[in-house]
């Protein structure tokens, strides 16, 4: 009999791959609050890294500063380090100034499921205590268990470290994201996107959205899940400013 899969072996497994996690890392991960703020770490370490490497710099920059600095009595390592320093302060800045307004968010929810199509594959069923708890580590109030959820994983994210949930319906299989977002001015938003339907909503610590087939698809899937949970925004909304899905 296999021994259970502990902190210890999902510290390893993430250590030399964070990107792909087995099965058992995964299921422990969801249960593990301090596997998960591990997680959130070496997912962060790993976001700045791909920050660093994929922003394009000015042509010589870095050389630039090195030149600048010859002059001057430094070790060759605070050399190198001070122009690492500076292609990560463009890199941040360029993602800074491009902010992520309605559209921006859109598109993010629709590119990080386009790039996990593994999500669809999956034909486990996460057990519905699982999906709730990392709901309410969300900021959010599970009235009715979600029963059909079939994927799990804690992701990288613009912002920090979100969930990416999988869940069927009669229409078929829906993605809810959920994504921390410091903006306070997250609006809700129902529309497609390269032929997907996107609804965003500020919920929990920052926002979720939901990914269908199809923009009434995507409606129906943000009615059920409304059934199910509700969401602690940290403020209490006005009657003109609470969402409201349409009708069936």
């Amino acid at each position: 009999m296999n021994a259970p899969f502990n902190c210890i072996d999902f510290r390893r497994e993430k250590m030399a791959d964070p990107r792909r996690l087995s099965e058992a890392a995964e299921e422990h991960l969801i249960a593990c609050p301090a596997c998960q703020a591990f997680s959130r770490r070496i997912n962060a370490s790993e976001r700045m890294l791909q920050q660093t490497v994929a922003v394009e710099v000015p042509e010589g920059l870095a050389e630039r500063v090195l030149v600048g600095t010859r002059s001057r009595t430094r070790a060759p390592f605070t050399l190198w380090a001070l122009a690492a320093s500076v292609v990560l302060s463009v890199g941040l800045g360029l993602q800074y100034w491009h902010g992520a307004p309605d559209r921006e968010r859109v598109a993010l929810a629709v590119e990080h499921v386009m790039h996990e199509p593994e999500s669809f594959m999956s034909t486990r069923q996460v057990p519905p205590e699982q999906v709730s708890r990392v709901l309410a580590s969300f900021g959010a109030d599970v009235q009715i268990p979600l029963t059909t959820v079939r994927y799990v994983k804690l992701c990288p994210v613009p912002g920090g470290t979100g969930w990416h949930i999988v869940f069927d319906t009669p229409e078929g299989p829906v993605t809810l994201l959920l994504l921390p977002q410091k903006d306070s001015a997250i609006r809700t938003v129902t529309t497609t996107y390269r032929g997907m339907g996107v609804h965003v909503e500020p919920g929990g610590q920052g926002m979720f959205a939901l990914v269908a087939g199809d923009t009434t698809k995507v409606r129906d899937a943000a009615r059920m899940l409304h059934r199910h949970v509700s969401w602690n925004t940290g403020k209490v909304l006005s009657d003109n400013e609470h969402p409201v899905l349409p009708r069936s």
